[in-house]
């Protein structure tokens, strides 16, 4: 944990509006950072919530099986699953550690699977705010969940375009891309060998 901070050190962005919809999935899905809110577990029944803090998980919905794992190494076999969620959880990943994350998925991931990706658009720090906060309502199962998200803002810029074209350098098709105020969606392929 660290200490409070305040509401000088934060540079606030309008609350962000994201209606989740379901989509399909045969078997468990995982979800990459599923801890806090567990958002993907509130609109799945067969989830794989990951996260690197414990607490993190303790604190999401009953439902979901919870276990602490680093996103950069995933202790799964290759190919186990048709459907990888992320949910407002890149922005929290290092720049660096980025393009691990998304091959890691990609291994896991089955031929045709899909990695399907919800986060804020970060632009480049200002410089004089130490945080980028993102309020967020978001929709699920007809149940508004009014939470946010805030990173150290040195270093986390981040957009679709820049999610994209990692996606495609690991190997990925982009099947969609939806934008909506600050806010991206994206469903990414694993194309088929």
């Amino acid at each position: 944990m660290h200490e409070p901070v305040s509401e000088e050190e934060m540079f606030i962005i309008e609350k962000q509006e994201v209606i989740l919809k379901d989509f399909d999935s045969s078997r468990f899905v995982l979800d990459i950072g599923g801890g806090g809110e567990g958002i993907i577990g509130v609109l799945k029944d067969e989830v794989i919530a990951i996260d690197m803090r414990k607490h993190e998980l303790e604190e999401a919905p009953e439902g979901p099986l919870k276990i602490v794992m680093d996103a950069r190494n995933l202790q799964f076999l290759d190919k186990t699953f048709e459907t990888v969620t992320s949910f407002f959880t890149l922005m929290f990943i290092k720049n660096p550690d980025r393009k691990k994350v998304f091959e890691e998925v990609y291994r896991v991931l089955k031929p045709d699977g899909k990695f399907l990706v919800w986060d804020v658009v970060i632009p480049p720090s200002d410089n004089n705010r130490e945080w980028f906060v993102v309020p967020v309502t978001v929709t699920v199962r007809n149940e508004e969940i009014e939470t946010g998200y805030g990173v150290r803002w040195e270093g986390s810029e981040q957009d679709a375009k820049y999610y994209m074209n990692v996606a495609e350098d690991v190997g990925f098709e982009v099947v969609e891309k939806e934008e909506r105020d600050q806010n991206f969606f994206l469903h990414l392929k694993k194309s088929s060998p």
